[in-house]
């Protein structure tokens, strides 16, 4: 362990952090829109994990030739935590998505499908681009950023757009900082995901590195990734599938309709999964076959009728709902106690914290009111608006809880944001046209959520509990959160005019909703409300079960996870780490549990910095390559 006094936030790695910001933010960029393989729809960042790894590896040597440069565990942790946050924010499912959105409704719009006269009147211009010679040239590439009018037509809409995302991600950030003893100190959550960064980056001789545990993890991991790499580039090498599709054996009725069945071996999932309670990981592989047994279910009763059964993304709303609302009721005493630190500013109750709670609370109703602002001053109605960040606010809440308890490799919301859930309830008419437009423009931090913020603000509290200087650590964030904001939208500006827009479907996906929202406009879908509550209640009941009788299975934070798009590829690998657990657990103890924790861990760290190794040679060579993540 470092000593305490050498626990500190350096400004030195706050430099260092901030000049590897710009190289990360473009190695996402472009294996997310161009090669494929996008690190930012993991929780844990393959490419962060790999920059740290080398800067851990080039640590061993200084400290053998020159001690006093070598970077001590909080700089690497620090460098770690900001370089996350910034990758967040210009990540695939947040920047990369909201610019294909700016230009869409106006270059794409044609006489047959009316988006001039349907919509152009309810899109605020100074948030968009609808100069055709500036789009023109963004759209077909073979041009550059770097002519006044395309830097003049930008501007606005990428300050505006900057100066939104950077209050948002302030307020995730107070919202971190109040539930951050609460989850930390009090329920003791075991943050899954934050263990590979903090062991990786202990000195050799009490950590991680120094166990050849970790190496034959690493190895075979690893040389998995390098086989199959080699055989992407030369096919006469052998490659080791580490994945099949079983759906072929269920052709027939009712077994057909069961959909698509992967397993699917991710050797970094393995190792996450050991990480994970059993009955956490039991519920996450266990809930997807229960969902595949409702799609069966449905067929044998004939509920196919109904369109959308067994209405999982609905079912998974309401669940994530109620479990953000569990997680605001297990927090009621310490809001009181936070509510009297405020009052009775003589309690230096917070001294610890990373950010006082009266600045916290203070910070994020005001951040709130501005969100709100925005969204109203752009078109969209008061209430609606209101509603729409309280159901985004309550969601950012439940990730981030779920993210501290399960660690889970992927989280997304596919059709499960607050458009979703404001579409299912009050239905396009009763949102009405001009909230309908803003709501298509927010796809950009709406869509998955997969590399939402606010996890990694969190976990960077939970690695920095030791740091003597936490609120340095505050503005250090928000910091990183600017860099990664402005130099994302540079990058991406700047490979789109050289290139041609990258993904301009994500823009099509929610401009063509709009034109159905608008051009048929329905009312409240009550099905899906119904399995909406029911997806509530049934959390609900699994919670209350949960909490009276431990020994029950069945987690309800599993629930919700099962019918994603990421347990599709998850759900076997996370069934091989429970089933190893379990083996290890009952028959070797908790004494060879922990030291098995090396092995682990290894499969986590060979296949990042193998698997994310060959990603940048593809980006630095601009060559396809094998990638161990789709």
């Amino acid at each position: 362990m470092e000593k305490t006094s050498q626990l500190r936030i350096t400004w030195r790695s706050i430099l260092i952090s901030f000049l590897l910001i710009p190289f990360n933010c473009y190695w996402s960029i472009q294996r997310g829109l161009i090669w494929g393989g996008p690190p930012t729809t993991l929780s844990l960042f393959y490419n962060v994990i790999f920059c740290v790894f080398v800067l851990t590896v080039l640590n061993i040597g200084l400290k053998h030739l020159i001690p006093g440069l070598a970077f001590r565990q909080s700089e690497l942790l620090t460098i770690y935590s900001l370089l996350s946050m910034a990758t967040a924010i210009g990540g695939f499912d947040t920047i990369q998505v909201l610019i294909q959105v700016l230009g869409h409704p106006f270059w794409f719009a044609t006489a047959e499908n009316e988006w001039r006269e349907l919509f152009w009147r309810y899109i605020p211009r100074w948030l968009t681009v609808d100069d055709f010679t500036v789009l023109k040239s963004y759209y077909n590439g073979d041009s550059t950023f770097y002519l006044k009018n395309h830097i003049y037509a930008w501007l606005r809409p990428v300050a505006w757009w900057s100066a939104f995302l950077i209050v948002m991600s302030f307020v995730m950030l107070c919202l971190a900082s109040i539930f951050r003893q609460q989850w930390t100190e009090r329920e003791k959550l075991s943050y899954p995901n934050i263990q590979l960064p903090l062991e990786m980056t202990k000195k050799v001789s009490n950590g991680i590195l120094g166990n050849y545990l970790l190496w034959v993890g690493f190895g075979i991991a690893g040389g998995l990734n390098m086989l199959n790499s080699l055989h992407y580039l030369m096919p006469t090498v052998p490659e080791i599938k580490l994945y099949t599709d079983i759906s072929s054996f269920f052709t027939e009725k009712p077994w057909s309709s069961i959909g698509r069945i992967r397993l699917r071996c991710f050797p970094y999932a393995i190792g996450i999964a050991f990480f994970i309670p059993l009955d956490l990981s039991f519920s996450c592989w266990f809930f997807f076959l229960f969902w595949k047994l409702q799609r069966i279910l449905g067929s044998m009763a004939g509920l196919h009728s109904l369109p959308g059964f067994p209405y999982a993304e609905a079912q998974s709303a309401g669940s994530y709902i109620c479990i953000g609302c569990i997680a605001l009721w297990f927090c009621r005493r310490h809001f009181q106690h936070i509510w009297k630190s405020i009052v009775n500013t003589s309690e230096l109750v917070d001294i610890k914290e990373p950010m006082p709670y009266r600045l916290a609370v203070t910070g994020f109703l005001i951040g709130t009111f501005l969100l709100i602002l925005f969204a109203h001053r752009a078109g969209m109605k008061l209430g609606i608006a209101v509603f729409f960040f309280s159901i985004y606010l309550l969601l950012s809440i439940t990730i981030t809880r779920m993210r501290a308890e399960i660690g889970h490799p992927a989280h997304e919301l596919y059709w499960r944001g607050p458009d979703s859930i404001l579409l299912t309830t009050l239905g396009p008419k009763g949102i009405g046209s001009s909230s309908l437009s803003i709501i298509a423009l927010f796809w950009g931090f709406t869509r998955a959520q997969r590399g939402h913020v606010m996890p990694h603000q969190l976990e960077a509290f939970k690695l920095a509990s030791t740091i003597d200087n936490k609120r340095r650590l505050v503005w250090a964030t928000m910091c990183s959160i600017l860099i990664g904001t402005l130099v994302s939208f540079w990058i991406l500006l700047d490979l789109s005019y050289e290139r041609g827009a990258l993904r301009p479907g994500w823009g099509g996906e929610t401009i063509r909703r709009l034109e159905s929202w608008i051009t048929t406009p329905t009312h409240t879908d009550v099905p899906a409300t119904m399995f909406m509550g029911f997806g509530f209640v049934l959390t609900l009941l699994l919670m209350v079960g949960k909490t009276r009788w431990f020994w029950i299975p069945f987690h309800p934070v599993g629930y919700p996870l099962g019918p994603t798009f990421s347990m599709v590829w998850l759900w076997f690998s996370f069934f091989l780490g429970w089933v190893i657990k379990w083996v290890i657990l009952k028959h070797g103890g908790l004494g060879f549990y922990r030291r098995s924790i090396p092995l682990f861990l290894g499969l986590i760290l060979g296949e990042f910095v193998i698997g994310g190794g060959w990603s940048l040679i593809g980006v630095l060579f601009q060559i396809p390559v094998y990638v161990f993540w789709h």
